[in-house]
């Protein structure tokens, strides 16, 4: 019998690893970002653009010492051979513990500074309240990446969407409720607990002390290159905001913060659920290096370039949509809304291709690069706001979308590069690839 059109479609979707993997991790960040939407609509027409610089500022604290979580363990649990797993699993839950109470003593620390810098004492409990996520974090931590080697992408959407999703609702209801900035801040701790019984229950594990584990020094070499360069994506994701509030005012912030919120949404869907069902899919060990590549170029074309065209139309939709969802009091942002927007068409080339390269064992190289890039767009951005918010996020624009379209052809070069050096020693494309693996 022949298919329909669609019917191809939905059978070619459903044959291809990365776009099962993108499409179920797509699905819960659509649902995520849908109920986003909704909690964005109620804090627009509940809270003052003041009360959302200051759950905003504490936010971007929180954002910034999480990041630490982001440190290249998961993912070395996610490239171990079969023989090494067990011991890289226990190295990887003792570690864990080990970085979640020291982002929960930073962050209090930061919390007292912010607050008395700030001259806002109300800052103080908000970052000591989200310092508590990272109490439920380390018991299921090994579970996720567990789950991420078996690409069982599914169960982490619904986990994630599950939580974040129950996190709107609660922002929304406590919003009406009349909380605040508490609003905003609360629910990211009242729902901590469904992200760790949900990957809890996702896969089974246990400690086992018999398979020993792995020397600090080799997980070193392969993480802390990752953790840096996580550190500077989570530097750009949040200092922006702490620019905006020290150029422009608190007031400022607020509407930056209500930009972000609403013109930057369906990017997150895309891109979140692109890096996710990517690197697993890229960090396969038994790949050869062509292959690696070959996976690489499919990538962008099946899924990075319609990213960006559906990013593009969504920048011009935002005249439409803002004053319609939002309330008119927010059409005068309709351009800022736009703008902002728009320099996330490049994401999904930039986040795939540092996915390469530590699928490629080579974080090094990604780490210069985050570098270079949080230098230039920083600055850039901080030039622009000096004339303004709207100019300031014109900047930001222009520098991220050049940047990243940079960053893309060099990622690939670099690996290119590597693999013809390997094979010219000698080795397969496999054993070169294999060297810079663990």
């Amino acid at each position: 019998m022949r298919l329909g059109p669609l019917a191809r479609i939905v059978d070619h979707v459903l044959a291809d690893k990365l776009l099962r993997g993108f499409g179920a991790l797509g699905m819960g960040e659509l649902a995520v970002r849908v109920s986003r939407i909704a909690t964005t609509i109620v804090l627009a027409r509940f809270l003052s653009a003041a009360e959302l610089g200051i759950a905003a500022t504490a936010l971007a604290c929180f954002e910034l010492v999480r990041v630490l979580a982001n440190n290249g363990i998961g993912q070395m649990v996610v490239r171990a051979p079969e023989e090494r797993l067990a011991a890289m699993c226990n190295t990887a839950w003792r570690l864990s513990w080990v970085v979640c109470v020291a982002m929960a003593a930073i962050q209090i620390a930061a919390g007292v500074i912010i607050a008395h810098s700030a001259g806002r004492p109300e800052l103080l409990g908000m970052i000591v309240a989200l310092a508590g996520v990272y109490a439920f974090m380390p018991w299921a931590m090994v579970h996720s990446w567990l789950l991420q080697r078996q690409y069982r992408m599914g169960r982490l959407s619904a986990v994630n969407a599950a939580q974040v999703c129950t996190d709107n609702v609660l922002t929304a209801g406590l919003a009406v409720a009349g909380l605040g900035a508490w609003a905003i801040v609360l629910p990211k701790l009242l729902t901590a607990p469904i992200w760790t019984i949900g990957m809890r229950r996702g896969v089974r594990w246990q400690y086992d002390r018999s398979a020993g584990c792995v020397p600090i020094k080799e997980i070193a070499g392969f993480a802390a290159p990752i953790l840096a360069s996580e550190m500077l994506v989570a530097v750009r994701f949040n200092i922006d905001k702490i620019l905006v509030g020290a150029i422009l005012g608190i007031e400022a912030l607020g509407v930056y913060y209500f930009a972000f919120s609403a013109g930057y949404g369906l990017s997150l869907v895309l891109t979140s659920a692109l890096s996710a069902a990517a690197f697993p899919h890229l960090a396969d060990h038994r790949l050869s290096g062509r292959e690696l590549l070959g996976r690489f170029d499919r990538a962008l074309l099946k899924l990075a370039l319609p990213i960006t065209v559906l990013i593009g139309l969504q920048s011009l939709a935002v005249f439409v949509y803002v004053p319609l969802l939002f309330g008119q009091k927010w059409e005068p942002m309709t351009a800022i809304v736009a703008v902002l927007c728009l320099s996330a068409a490049t994401k999904a080339w930039h986040d795939l291709s540092a996915q390469l390269l530590r699928a490629a064992g080579l974080p090094g190289y990604e780490l210069i690069a985050s570098a270079l890039f949080t230098i230039v767009l920083l600055g850039s951005f901080s030039v622009g706001l000096t004339q303004g918010l709207l100019v300031g996020v014109a900047m930001l624009s222009i520098t991220t979308i050049s940047m990243q379209l940079t960053f893309t052809a060099w990622a690939r070069r670099v690996v290119v590069r590597r693999l013809a050096v390997m094979t010219a020693d000698g080795g397969t494309a496999a054993d070169g690839f294999a060297a810079g693996r663990v």
